[in-house]
């Protein structure tokens, strides 16, 4: 009867042994899939980043536009003539404006 005794001990101390080694596996799995440098983060961080890159070539382009549009304006009155009358509504002193208005129901 005492050897089952001792068995058992043995046995209950390996048991918790392993209990800890699964555990610590288990935390360091988590800390690294969604701790706060893990997998997810990481995942998230990236997604941003894509996201902010494609937004900066949205502005780069729009930038190049106005600065076309800046140039043009600077050289060409005539454009600026065009831009004032379709924009603005506005004319020549001579000249009636006459405003359309769409009713779209």
């Amino acid at each position: 009867m005492i050897k089952k005794k001792n068995k058992i001990k043995r046995f209950s101390g390996r048991r918790h042994a392993w209990i800890i080694i699964y555990g610590v596996i288990l935390l360091l799995a988590y800390i690294y899939i969604a701790g706060e440098f893990g997998l997810l983060q990481h995942w998230r961080l990236r997604q941003t980043k894509i996201s902010l890159e494609k937004k900066i070539v949205q502005l780069r382009l729009q930038q190049d536009s106005l600065q076309t549009a800046i140039e043009r304006l600077k050289a060409d009155s005539s454009y600026m003539a065009k831009i004032a009358r379709e924009k603005y509504n506005m004319g020549l002193p001579d000249e009636e404006i006459i405003r359309i208005i769409n009713d779209k129901q």
